[in-house]
């Protein structure tokens, strides 16, 4: 089994975050000296986001809350609604806030991903069709959620004839009911909302893109171990060696390779351990206001557009709260698939001290790497359906004041 000739560059799988980020003028680093007016132009570029898009939006949206608890007409459905437009707000901005915060960590595993232990990798196919899933996954999110909020944002409000807000603000100062300030607000809300869609989507297939790489370099190591033999023929063959000194080399290239994702992984907690945590919390809350707002529909069938839009909206909230639950899984099963993989390779033809170092790598390997919200609980696929179980029960009770 040869070598690929040429690298696989395994930074195609996060280039598109990394573009969205800069062509959006939010990537980590200004790359300008204080002096250049590019850089203050960056600097107020962030400060005009930081207003418009992540500060205003949020507080008027809490303003109107506060003004529909002291009416008469109150009704649950109502403040599900609410709830639910601040809860996704704040879900981007703290997503954003604790991204920069962990930058430096997110750039240390962007330069990890093309490590030498990394590219001495034999199953070129493996890592490819990680790349393509790291891809796929941006885009099938990017396009879904922009439709969503295309039809919640334009078509929804058109069916009515733009009679009502499609966010629900009060900014206190005048009465966004009133014309012109009706039409500022309604035209406020269609501009900054695509960047907040931008950034959510970005945020959150971020981490996916980079577990799918650690996912990936798992199956090729699981895959080494078990084409040990025909390694070892390719490697006496290119180094003109012995069996013995082969398994060394390979062995030693397994150890190294294992070594890296280990650290790869665990800077990956840390760097996203408060996003696992927000997605875990707010989430659950979103999907559960969002469902007592599905079921607050008078009449369905003459409402298709809003429904198809809810549900479509609360589908693509499960999906990302499944995604992270799913790649956290997915790395915890393959590091233990690991032992078996190692154990099936030719030990014993092994060297005395090779196979003492198997005995090393299989125990190793019989830690699972698990993955954390802030070490609060484990990223899995049992912690996604615990916290499914916990929002149908938070549903039922506020389906039942109504």
């Amino acid at each position: 089994m040869k070598s690929p000739s040429k690298p696989v560059d395994f930074h195609q799988h996060i280039d598109l975050h990394v573009k969205t980020l800069k062509l959006s003028g939010l990537w980590f680093y200004i790359p300008y000296p204080t002096l250049s007016i590019w850089f203050w132009l960056h600097i107020l570029i962030r400060v005009v986001y930081g207003i418009f898009a992540f500060t205003i939006p949020p507080l008027a949206q809490i303003a109107y809350v506060v003004k529909l608890l002291s009416s008469d007409d109150l009704e649950i459905q109502h403040i599900a609604s609410s709830i639910n437009l601040i809860l996704t707000e704040l879900f981007v901005s703290i997503k954003l806030f604790d991204m920069f915060h962990q930058r430096d960590l997110i750039t240390k595993l962007f330069g990890q991903l093309n490590g030498v232990d990394f590219q001495r990798s034999t199953h070129r196919h493996i890592l490819e069709r990680a790349i393509k899933l790291s891809r796929t996954l941006y885009w099938v999110l990017f396009l879904g959620a922009s439709m969503d909020v295309f039809v919640h944002m334009v078509v929804v409000p058109s069916l009515n004839r733009f009679r009502t807000l499609p966010v629900n603000m009060d900014f206190i100062f005048f009465d966004v009911n009133e014309p012109p300030y009706f039409y500022y607000a309604c035209f406020y809300q269609i501009i900054y909302k695509p960047l907040i869609v931008v950034l959510c989507v970005t945020m959150q297939t971020l981490p996916w893109s980079l577990l799918s790489f650690a996912i990936a370099q798992l199956d090729n190591l699981a895959n080494n171990f078990k084409n040990m033999k025909t390694l070892t023929r390719t490697t006496m063959a290119e180094r003109k060696c012995d069996k013995n000194d082969a398994f060394r080399v390979l062995f030693d290239r397994f150890i190294l390779q294992h070594r890296a994702i280990i650290r790869f992984v665990a800077t990956a907690e840390k760097a996203f351990g408060g996003q696992f945590a927000v997605t875990l919390i707010l989430s659950a809350g979103i999907i559960c206001t969002t469902g007592v707002q599905f079921l607050s529909i008078e009449s369905p069938s003459k409402d298709l557009v809003s429904v198809c839009w809810i549900m479509a909206y609360m589908m693509i909230l499960a999906l990302m709260l499944f995604g992270d639950c799913y790649f956290g899984n997915a790395i915890y099963v393959k590091s233990t698939e690991l032992a078996t993989a190692a154990y099936s390779c030719p030990w014993l033809e092994m060297p005395k001290d090779l196979k003492k170092n198997l005995v090393l790598v299989i125990a190793r390997a019989q830690k699972p790497l698990a993955l954390t919200a802030y070490n609060l609980v484990t990223v899995s696929l049992p912690t996604f359906t615990t916290v499914m179980n916990w929002t149908y029960k938070a549903f039922a009770v506020m389906n039942g004041m109504k």
